[in-house]
């Protein structure tokens, strides 16, 4: 399948003799069913935020991650790990319901229960649904997945949570969930 969005393949990162493939995040496509019936094609592009973090002091400085996006950033093996996962973790929300995580933008959370050591945490994977404009290109949706971490104590701020369903629905009408802002709200939870 062709890369709409995405205007290169992400190139490798090579650190103490180790290559650490980004392939994994690469453009793709998948196709779902929104709640008024009709099947929808989204293409998923992937920041760099899936992969790096912020510098911390003392930092090996051969881990700064060339042409980051938060300049300097680093790249996280742990991040890195977890994004290994990360087209399963969208495949099964797609089938589910999503958070809600819009506090200045329309900006929604995956959040499932992952851990590479078989412990339970939460897993932030940050991303935007855009209506595709682009005449030429065969999807009707872009996914910008912009962050995606392991929370460690800072949950994230939710809504309310939506079905994938309708909120491709809404997406397609350039609308977004209502957000809920009750106290007792439902929110992310092991």
């Amino acid at each position: 399948m062709s890369a709409y969005f995405q205007k290169s393949a992400w190139t490798p990162f090579v650190y103490s003799g180790t290559t650490y493939d980004l392939a994994h995040l690469d453009e793709y496509q998948f196709a779902v069913i929104d709640s008024g019936a009709q099947e929808r094609r989204i293409a998923v592009t992937f920041s760099d935020h899936c992969f790096t973090r912020n510098p911390a002091p003392g930092d090996d400085p051969a881990l700064f991650y060339p042409g980051c996006s938060r300049n300097p950033g680093v790249f996280s093996l742990d991040r890195y790990q977890h994004s290994l996962g990360i087209a399963g973790h969208i495949a099964y929300a797609s089938d589910g319901k999503v958070w809600n995580a819009s506090r200045y933008h329309d900006n929604f959370a995956i959040v499932p229960t992952v851990n590479n050591d078989g412990q339970r945490v939460l897993y932030a994977i940050i991303f935007s649904l855009e209506r595709n404009n682009t005449k030429g290109v065969p999807v009707d949706l872009h996914m910008r997945v912009r962050s995606a971490y392991i929370c460690d104590g800072r949950p994230i701020l939710t809504f309310g949570e939506v079905r994938f369903s309708k909120l491709i629905a809404l997406s397609m009408k350039g609308k977004s969930p209502g957000r809920m802002i009750e106290h007792q709200r439902r929110t992310p939870r092991l």
